[in-house]
């Protein structure tokens, strides 16, 4: 049986002429891997070469065929299997390459992957789904509660003096919830609850320009409100303003009276000295207001 000689690493191998011929010539070296004529070789019969150029692809696709070859040639000698170890690499890299990756991705997916490996994609994906419902429905249930106890809470916060007012039992424990959060409570002012019934303008007996302004403040909401401001406008004959002044409420009203407010439906004559002086006034308008 003829011989070759690798030009790389001088290593030599037992070829047939059958397998030269298969191959077109080209073998590769087992021990440093190189691809190499093995027609040129002078232990080796010369077998006529095709009349088109081997080309490159054509070799590496008959270099595998070549080496299974050549490492059964070699354990006729007595040799290292070769095919035996490149069997043996190519599992080791598979194993590599697959098994241990696989694991430690299914460690670090879905359990439920993990446990129904073995089941049709459609089925997990339905499981999937469903689970993926369940939670959303918990998360439902579970928010929905809270986001209607922080809309009670805004409320309460907004409305807070109405509460109070309409509420005496609740008013102790809003006050100590503002005090927490920094906020406080005052008596509700809706100017639209309060109206004047009368209102008339008095010049003062033997006092010179002292006149004395008297109206009758009414409450009609269902809740005490806060006392409001007076504006008082003095006019001529022609309507023309000639002086506007605002009374306060601590002109008129006690500290005391101050904080309890006007109760509801509730009426209250208010009496308001000042001082006048310049042209007589033909006609007056009074108005309520909050500063």
């Amino acid at each position: 049986m003829p011989t070759t000689c690798c030009p790389y690493c001088q290593t030599r191998f037992r070829v047939t002429e059958q397998q030269l011929t298969l191959r077109l010539g080209m073998v590769r070296c087992g021990t440093c891997k190189k691809v190499f004529d093995g027609r040129t070789d002078p232990g080796v019969k010369a077998v006529p070469a095709p009349t088109p150029p081997t080309p490159p692809a054509q070799a590496a696709e008959v270099e595998a065929e070549a080496e299974t070859e050549i490492a059964k040639t070699e354990t006729t000698d007595n040799a290292p299997n070769l095919l035996d170890e490149l069997d043996a690499l190519s599992t080791a890299i598979t194993n590599l390459q697959n098994t241990p990756w696989r694991e430690t991705a299914m460690q670090h997916a879905d359990p439920d992957e993990a446990l129904y490996a073995d089941e049709p994609k459609f089925v997990y994906q339905t499981r999937k789904k469903k689970r993926g419902a369940r939670v959303w429905k918990v998360l439902l249930w579970l928010g929905i509660p809270l986001l209607l106890l922080a809309l009670l809470g805004q409320l309460v916060f907004h409305f807070r003096d109405e509460i109070a007012a309409r509420s005496p039992q609740a008013a102790p424990y809003l006050r100590q919830a503002c005090a927490q959060l920094g906020c406080s409570i005052t008596l509700p002012a809706q100017i639209s609850a309060l109206s004047l019934q009368s209102s008339q303008l008095q010049i003062l007996s033997g006092q010179e320009n002292q006149f004395e302004l008297i109206v009758l403040l009414r409450n009609q909401s269902d809740s005490v409100q806060a006392w409001p401001a007076l504006e008082l406008q003095l006019k001529d004959e022609a309507s023309q303003l000639l002086v506007r002044k605002a009374f306060l409420p601590v002109n008129f009203v006690k500290p005391d009276e101050m904080k309890l407010g006007i109760a509801a439906h509730s009426e209250r004559e208010i009496r308001v000295p000042f001082l006048l002086s310049g042209p007589p006034a033909a006609d007056f308008q009074v108005s309520l207001f909050y500063h």
